[in-house]
This record gives structure tokens, sequence and C-alpha cells, in this order.
């Protein structure tokens, strides 16, 4: 069998989960002989028996942008495969908003304190604010995203989803429709890449471990800004690691760790060499996005004996279950107790965090993320003739 991976258009500038996801992903089908290259969709031809897009569903004007560049392929019925990593999405963009409207009341970065802003924070976790875009359009919690009848366009043409796990199939089914055949994949780590030998690769300010970490690129959907503001006062000291890809939070971030009495370390984008120290070194992780499913650098962290604070608004519960403290995202205080729970927990919480670890050891490997995707290939691409034209949604 042979395979064509078409990543997105930035991936080789913006790192991600996804860009980790495809790349072990093509690693494990090879192990199981599959013949796998990786290429923009030009580079489709009568030779391959799938293509498989690596663009999330969150992106449908890109994705439609690749199927129109897959004409060839798809006249000469070359399956087309998606890795939806998709949730639905109307929250990000209302809790962009949200947040933005937060920090231009209480522009003051270095002063605002949940306390100060509590009226304003128990609005937003409510979800009871509106706000009135820049072309005029009124926007609430719950108004469906302007990019759902995209994703339905995209799902139209597409022959088989990949989606990472039951509730983001579910959720597919609910918010979109039911278009294409599918198979379920779990994301997964490669336990080998975070084993500890030898002396710990820290920063001097950081070995003297116990603290709080959250490992991911800064963008809207992360919220950094929103975490730092939720831990403010909490006397745990903060280390942010990631690219600092969108500015704007980067800047409230360090706005807010101004004058906290707990110290806060930022860090670039380190390789897992020795990003496992920092795992390693850390108490608690913390990912308090709008959605994961389920956020690699949780899995990742699990491994290393971290607390897990993790979202509850997507689908991360079917990865870490009764493993993780779980939050809103869109409630600062919930965000707080959640790691305060964690902190004051860890010495207590010693079983509960190696049954989570052990588990993703053995169930959320590459090899079974492989294994899954090449029964999907074979029972729903390769031997199906495409039906995506005349599917119609369920929903």
């Amino acid at each position: 069998m042979r395979v064509l991976f078409v990543p997105r258009d930035d991936a080789d500038r913006i790192f991600g989960g996804d860009v980790v996801q495809m790349q072990k992903t093509a690693e494990a089908l090879r192990d199981l002989g599959v013949l796998v290259d990786v290429g923009p969709p030009e580079s489709a031809t009568a030779g391959y028996d799938v293509v498989h897009l690596w663009t999330s569903l969150h992106f449908p004007d890109k994705l439609l942008a690749h199927l129109d560049r897959l004409t060839p392929a798809r006249a000469a019925k070359i399956p087309v495969a998606l890795s939806t990593i998709w949730a639905p999405h109307h929250l990000v963009r209302w809790m962009d908003a949200a947040r933005r409207w937060l920090f231009s009341r209480h522009p003051n970065g270095a002063q605002l304190t949940l306390e100060r802003a509590a009226g304003d924070l128990e609005a937003i976790a409510s979800r009871s604010l509106d706000f009135t875009m820049d072309d005029g359009e009124r926007l609430s919690a719950f108004a469906p995203h302007p990019f759902t009848t995209l994703c339905r366009q995209v799902l139209r043409h597409i022959d088989l989803i990949l989606p990472n796990s039951w509730m983001e199939l579910q959720a597919i089914f609910t918010f979109l429709g039911d278009f294409a055949a599918y198979g379920v994949v779990p994301n997964a780590v490669d336990a080998r890449d975070f084993e500890i030998d030898g002396d710990p690769d820290l920063p001097a300010e950081l070995r003297a471990g116990n603290y709080a970490l959250m490992s991911a690129r800064f963008d809207t959907r992360k919220q950094q800004d929103f975490l730092m503001l939720a831990v403010k006062t909490l006397d745990i000291p903060m280390v942010f690691v990631g690219d600092a890809t969108d500015q704007e939070i980067f800047a409230r971030m360090r706005a807010l760790a101004t004058n906290r009495h707990a110290p806060v370390f930022y860090y670039p984008f380190l390789p897992h060499s020795r990003l496992r120290h920092l795992y390693n070194a850390a108490r608690v992780h913390v990912l308090p996005s709008i959605f994961e499913s389920p956020g690699l650098s949780s899995m990742e962290a699990a491994l290393l004996d971290c607390a897990i604070v993790t979202g509850n608004l997507a689908f991360e519960s079917e990865y870490f279950q009764d493993g993780a403290y779980y939050c809103d995202p869109c409630d600062a205080f919930s965000i707080r107790n959640a790691v305060r729970s964690a902190w004051e927990s860890y010495d207590d919480e010693a079983p509960r965090r190696r049954a989570l670890a052990e588990r993703i050891r053995n169930d959320y490997t590459w090899r079974h993320a492989g294994e899954a995707t090449l029964r999907a290939y074979r029972r729903s691409a390769i031997n199906a003739t495409p039906t995506s034209a005349n599917a119609t949604p369920n929903h």
C-alpha cells in the first residue's frame, strides 16, 4: 500500500501536536509495511492508494483549497482520508472576544486579580455576554461558528474521517453530520522519548523543582493569558514553554505575571530531549484550552508523574478518565481551583498518577495508532467506492 500524507501548509513553520501526530503515524505505518510519502496535494498520482490530509477541520477554507488541488487524484477515484482533529469551535471565537473585553476593561495587567474582576469573570463563566464584532455581527457563546457550513462542504468530499476519539466522532455527527466512513485513531505518545537518563537538563532557576508547567504554543485556544490571571495569586511558581505564536496573548501573560509573588518563567519551544526534564521536575501540568483532543503535552507530562489539569469542554475525559483534574476553561475561578487542588493533593494522589501513566504507556502508543489507521484504510477507503458526493447530513 502507498499513501500520501498532505500536511497543513505552514507545518514547517508552526509546530504543533498535529505535526507530531502526522510524523509519528507515518513512522508507525512504515513499520507496518506501508509506503508513506509526505508532500503537497499536487504530489498525488495514480500510484497512491490513499491521500491522507492532516489540516485540521478547524481550517475548512484551507482544506477546500487542498481538495481543489487534489482534483486529478479525486477524478482517478483515489480515496481521500482526513484526520479531523476537531471539536465544536464556536466557543473559541466567543472566548477570544470575551478575553479582549475583559482585558480592555482592566488594562493594567500588573494590578489585575480575580477578585478585582470578579463580576466580569462571573459573567464570562456563565456565558451570559454577547459581543458586537467589527462587521456588526452579534456574537453569543452559543452562536454557530461561521465555518460550520464550510466544514460540511469539506466532509462532502472526504471518503474517510479519522477522529482521535469516539467523543470527537459523536461531536462531528451532532454538529456537522454523517458524511463519510470513519475509523477512530487514538492520539499517542512514545514513552521512549520521555525516559530520564543522567543528570536533569534544566535551567539553573528550575533545578529546585516544584512548579506548575504549561507546554503549548501561545494561541487563543490555549489561552495562557487567562491561565496566568487564574493562578496569579497562588503561591505556585509557573513555567510556560512554547513558541510565542500569538504575540498579543504572550504580552498579556507577561503583563499579568508582573509583580507576582511566585516567580514566572518562559522558555521558547524545546525538543523532547529537553522538555522531558521540565516535565520531570514539575509537580503539575496545566492545559486549560477551550478544547483539546486530548492534548499531547498533557499525555507526555502524565508519563513523568505530573498531576494533570485539563479542560472539560471537548474530549479530554476519554483519555484521562479519573486521572486528571478538570476545569471549565471559560471560568478563571474553576481553573484556579483545579490547579490548587492538583498542587495540594500531589503527595496523596501518587497511585492515581501511576495508574494514568501506565494506561497511557499501554493503550496510547503510535503502534496502536498506526494499526488503527491501516485498518481504517483497508476497511473504509481501499475497498469502497467513494460515496461522499451522494451523502447527506443526519443533522
